[in-house]
């Protein structure tokens, strides 16, 4: 691949090989820029510096005859939900998408915990798969581990059912608070059932828990017996998959 100047190597990524996503570009839209941002006192890219930056190099790809499967869309200084110009960047995504890859998948990974959003939802329809953060049967667990309040969870769970295009990814940790417990992950499954997902991703880290301080993660064997758990109690696709840095 022909390397974009500038800010192009911190907005777009790869393409690369990815276990779950084949051959990927991983687009960064969150990624710090010094100038043309969305608003005084951010460090988020415009959506012109964001579709340009990626236009470029999408043709150039597809041109040069390479491959790609996949396009996802992250965001690693914020969620790509909380970026004020989503909608305008999947719109243009989505058309070089359709024009210069119409095979490649688009994808979005968020652990956004509100969806409440009609505009938000509307933009998350435009991706193939919206892969969502979900790590929770109650609305203790939920309360204990973002803070918020009981009533938004339900409020999330249901918003979770405007979607026919969810992966929902789970980890699995231990401490400071244990969604493992057989309770959690009945109430788990009693949520996931009611969103009724494409899929569910149960994630193995090592260690600790990405993108969660001081969380210490499930083992594998407890991991693939809960998978077991929540596949026979949902009769949903329900695989493991071992955690898959997207970005170094």
């Amino acid at each position: 691949m022909s390397k974009t100047k500038d800010t192009a190597p911190q907005i777009l990524n790869g393409p690369r090989e990815t276990r779950r996503f084949g051959r990927a570009l991983i687009i960064d839209i969150a990624a710090p820029q010094l100038g043309l941002v969305v608003e005084r006192g951010s460090n988020l890219p415009r959506a012109s510096v964001v579709v340009t930056t990626c236009a470029r190099e999408i043709i150039a790809l597809s041109k040069e005859g390479i491959k790609v499967e996949s396009i996802i869309v992250i965001g690693s200084e914020v969620d790509p939900a909380e970026h004020p110009d989503l909608r305008e960047i999947t719109e243009n995504l989505r058309a070089l998408r359709d024009k210069w890859f119409s095979r490649a998948k688009l994808l979005v990974l968020t652990q956004t915990r509100d969806l409440s959003s009609y505009s938000l939802r509307a933009t998350l329809a435009m991706y193939n798969a919206v892969h969502l953060e979900f790590d929770w049967g109650t609305s203790k667990m939920w309360t204990a581990t973002t803070g918020k309040k009981g009533p938004e969870f339900t409020q999330f769970v249901d918003d979770c059912h405007h979607f026919d295009h969810l992966v929902l990814e789970t980890s699995l940790f231990r401490a400071p608070q244990d969604n493992t417990t057989a309770s959690e992950i009945t109430h788990m499954a009693k949520k996931i059932a009611e969103i009724k997902p494409q899929e569910v991703v149960v994630m193995h880290h090592t260690g600790s828990v990405t993108g969660k301080t001081g969380a210490k993660a499930a083992t594998k064997t407890q991991r693939d017996k809960i998978v077991e758990t929540l596949a026979e109690a949902t009769g949903l696709s329900v695989h493991p998959e071992d955690h898959e840095v997207i970005l170094p």
